[in-house]
């Protein structure tokens, strides 16, 4: 069948069968997740360069290219020096497209660089991907770490489970999303300071009063958030720390989840966190919107798109 292209934007190619994927009960395409992919990079967490979003075409050819030499020159050369990589994984045995038939299933997977390189997994359907992510990690350790050094640990997260068949491709936006904000609201740099409004704390002594308050809960803040990202970059770490002053950076959540409902177990081989270790990588139901309301979203989401980088041709959601 052919289909109508709707929109181009960046690398990405929206036809109009593509947001039919976003319907209510519908499997999400490759096309769709790599169009939020390309608008997080873009728009949300433009200037980072220290995240790198995979497109699942390319976790494909990672997982399933067996030529070291094409599968080098498909992916990106600057890779190595990422700090955080999201890898969408899907179960399909396609190379080239994860949709018609044979691929059922995303997941997650995250790499992080540090001191000790580690992985970290989350399936929204009882880890039913764990091979797949495994065959996706063992080729990238080859690439980023060749034979150097110990084998980089993956740890598998529990983390909310889809109710349906369909929802798994909204999960790991939903997770890519919230895991990327985190770490992206953390380097955060100060805002400058305005040298035409300086402070007169002295005028008025109760301001003094809630400066200093305000500057004692921040530096508290600070110390709960570093204690609760043990395995942070160091450079992000310093990034985390609230002004002593008493100006306030941003509002940062030291991410505790308010709820202690955990998905479905894992297998116990696996390393898998506590309710207690509610550190940066812990995803709960309350982190997350309601998958129905995220395909909402994304149809906005593309309309709006379709509207700013169309010739002019009808958005798909009226």
């Amino acid at each position: 069948m052919n289909e109508t292209l709707l929109f181009s934007y960046h690398d990405i190619a929206v036809y109009s069968g593509d947001p039919m994927s976003l319907r209510e009960g519908q499997w999400l395409n490759d096309a769709m997740l790599s169009f939020y992919y390309e608008y997080l990079t873009h728009e949300i967490l433009r200037g980072d360069n220290s995240i790198l979003l995979l497109k699942p075409t390319l976790v494909q050819c990672l997982r399933l290219q067996q030529d070291a030499k094409s599968l080098r020159s498909a992916l990106p050369t600057d890779m190595h020096t990422k700090e955080l990589i999201f890898i969408p994984v899907n179960n399909s045995n396609n190379l080239v497209h994860v949709e018609g038939g044979s691929g059922s299933h995303w997941s997650l997977l995250v790499y992080v660089k540090h001191a000790n390189p580690t992985y970290h997994y989350y399936d929204s359907m009882a880890n039913m991907n764990y091979q797949y992510a495994l065959a996706v990690k063992s080729k990238l350790d080859a690439i980023l770490l060749g034979t150097a050094g110990p084998v980089p640990p993956m740890i598998t997260h529990s983390c909310p489970q889809q109710e349906n068949g369909s929802d798994c491709g909204i999960f790991v936006i939903l997770f890519t999303d919230l895991l990327s904000r985190r770490y992206n609201d953390l380097r955060l740099p100060p805002p400058p300071v305005s040298p035409e409004r300086p402070r007169r704390l002295s005028a008025d002594p109760d301001a003094a009063r809630r400066a200093a308050y305000i500057a004692l809960q921040n530096r508290r803040n600070s110390a709960q958030l570093q204690s609760l990202l043990p395995r942070r970059h160091p450079s992000a770490l310093s990034d985390a720390k609230y002004d002593s002053s008493g100006v306030v950076r941003r509002p940062m959540s030291p991410f505790v989840s308010g709820s202690a409902r955990e998905g479905v177990g894992v297998r116990p081989a696996m390393m898998v966190t506590s309710v207690a270790d509610r550190t940066f990588w812990w995803i709960d139901y309350s982190d997350l919107c309601n998958p129905l309301k995220a395909r909402t979203t994304l149809q906005a989401l593309v309309n709006d798109h379709c509207v700013r980088y169309s010739n002019g041709g009808p958005a798909p959601f009226i």
